[in-house]
């Protein structure tokens, strides 16, 4: 049987009620940011989360 891939949802993406609903996780991806999206600002841990990722020297 094969594995099913868990598409991620990017930071990009998320909604104010996203943020609200997964608090935790948002602060654990965003505490030490390593990739700025180009695209919103945003930032995260993993570049897998943000659309148009960017290293921060």
């Amino acid at each position: 049987m094969a594995k099913k891939n868990k598409k991620i949802k990017r930071l990009c993406k998320w909604k104010e009620e996203d943020i609200t609903e997964k608090f935790d996780k948002f602060v654990k991806v965003v505490k030490s940011p390593t990739f700025v999206c180009k695209k919103c600002g945003r930032v995260a841990d993993n570049k897998k989360l943000l659309h148009k990722p960017s290293e921060i020297i």
